[in-house]
């Protein structure tokens, strides 16, 4: 059984999801596992839907971290360069240059706060789309013919 299947399936549950909502994707979801794989194959097609859908959930709660990947390179160079202005304020003949710069980093650090407010919430919505693929695979695969 190839994971191109599987991953076509999660893709068309997680667009139906974000559009439509959890019944009717649900619905469609199964409508298409059941015309795609039945009998047998179902139960198997269902556990690797299942396994796969757990992957994504690690992967994103692992990989998807905003502060591991170049976020956290922003934010330190936005504190040195908020030192750096500081610095630059005290010093009499360049106070306006590290005003400027000090407002540029303000700036910068909520552009950085509101990118990672955004990607934990996108990141936690997919989780909890994953995690209902997950259940549904369970329950499937649960319940007798």
């Amino acid at each position: 059984m190839d994971t191109r299947t599987i991953d076509e399936a999660i893709d068309k549950y997680v667009h139906e999801r974000m559009e439509k909502g959890k019944k009717k994707a649900v619905e469609r979801f199964l409508s298409y596992v059941y015309l795609r794989h039945g009998g047998e194959e179902f139960r198997e097609y269902m556990k690797k839907v299942g396994s796969l859908s757990r992957y994504y959930m690690d992967f994103l709660r692992v990989m998807e971290n905003p502060f591991r990947g170049p976020e956290m390179a922003w934010l330190a160079s936005m504190l040195v360069i908020g030192a750096f202005s500081c610095y630059l304020m005290s010093v009499d003949d360049e106070k306006y240059v590290g005003i400027c710069i000090f407002a540029g980093t303000i700036v910068h650090g909520w552009a950085l706060i509101r990118l990672v407010l955004k990607k934990w919430s996108d990141v936690g919505v997919m989780i909890a789309i994953y995690r209902e693929i997950a259940e549904i695979a369970d329950h499937e695969i649960s319940t007798p013919a």
